[in-house]
């Protein structure tokens, strides 16, 4: 009898491997720099002619890299690639003893985020006494493959799963025969293809991959809104995946916005003063019962509101999801969403 999946298995679009797959294993961000390292190096142009497609496309990598930065790529004489000197993950000088010298500052994530600062403090390592690089020449790079909304980089370029699956796609098709690299460009592939996979599945059938897909588009869709995000929520219940937006201030010292709780819609309210919440609770209320009255959905009071920071004070009955031949409609489902924020909106104008 089959294992249950696990949590990384969702979170990787588990299916039957038809072969074992090196990154299936590797898994770690500590792998992915070692990938991003491994192919850095084959752009060295003394490695030409040991095998000239892997050595084009790295040398193509290394020119998308640059190319977020600058307006134009320097002929690439040397490459110096370093893995984890003082924490930097990755740090890739190209012509380090010419004037056009450049320092590619790598921050490589997978499914995580920045944390403690580290972005400022690699970029002032490197530009310090020890690497002495001058700001005009460092390339500062948040290199994300995982999932991932809203990004708070600073001064760094994002390079994404889609921008790093461009150049490993064309060499792939230019000819590069290799099974480190295609272990990886498949692995990539596996990321992409699962948050890819709810358009066609019955509702009913999503996983967590479904739900991240889903919620990278609305992030897409509806990032107009103020506070757009998503993210795991933990909770007592066993958590699930949330996506909010629509933030509004009211003048009675608490936000009210929209929340998505997989396929429960809720309108929630903030009230940061505890003192607060009872009457801001009451007011929320009758003012977004009052606005969704004449809508084409229903909308009930929640079995339990609560009487915390974070409150939930009208719920649509039913999923808020439309679908068309038994799968998602998404076009519709997002302007329905964007129909909901423009009542709460009038709610609390």
């Amino acid at each position: 009898m089959g294992e249950a999946k696990t949590q990384a298995q969702e979170m990787t679009g588990y299916m039957e491997v038809q072969k074992p797959n090196l990154f299936s294993f590797a898994t770690s961000e500590l792998s992915q720099d070692a990938f991003i390292c491994w192919l850095a190096s084959w752009a060295k142009p003394e490695l030409k002619e040991t095998d000239p497609l892997l050595h084009q496309t790295a040398q193509q990598f290394i020119a998308s890299l640059i190319l977020k930065c600058k307006r134009e790529v320097p002929e690439i004489n040397t490459i110096d690639v370093q893995r984890q000197d003082d924490r930097i993950d990755v740090l890739i000088v190209v012509n380090k003893e010419q004037d056009d010298r450049l320092a590619i500052l790598i921050e490589d994530k997978t499914h995580t985020n920045h944390h403690s600062g580290q972005l400022d403090r690699y970029y002032s390592l490197v530009s310090g006494e020890k690497y002495a690089f001058r700001e005009e020449q460092i390339i500062p790079i948040f290199f994300k493959t995982g999932y991932q909304s809203y990004f708070d980089v600073g001064r760094y370029q994002l390079y994404l799963r889609s921008d790093f699956l461009n150049v490993l796609r064309e060499g792939k098709a230019n000819g590069v025969a290799n099974a480190i690299y295609d272990d990886f460009l498949a692995h990539l592939e596996r990321l992409e293809s699962a948050v890819n996979q709810y358009v066609q599945k019955p509702f009913n059938d999503w996983i967590a991959t479904d739900w991240i897909g889903f919620y990278m588009n609305l992030y897409t869709e509806l990032s107009e809104f103020r506070g757009a995000n998503w993210n795991y929520v933990a909770n007592p219940a066993g958590g699930f995946y949330g996506f909010w937006w629509g933030f509004v201030d009211t003048d009675q010292h608490y936000s009210a916005y929209l929340q998505l709780e997989q396929n429960k819609l809720c309108f929630k309210i903030e009230v940061p003063l505890e003192e607060n919440r009872v009457t801001a609770r009451a007011k929320a209320y009758d003012l977004l019962l009052e606005v969704t009255q004449n809508a084409d959905m229903k909308f009930v009071r929640p079995a339990r509101m609560g009487n915390g920071r974070y409150m939930t004070v009208l719920v649509m009955d039913g999923d808020y999801r439309l679908y068309s031949n038994g799968t998602l409609d998404l076009k519709n489902t997002v302007e329905r969403l964007r129909a909901l924020t423009y009542l709460l909106m009038n709610a609390f104008k």
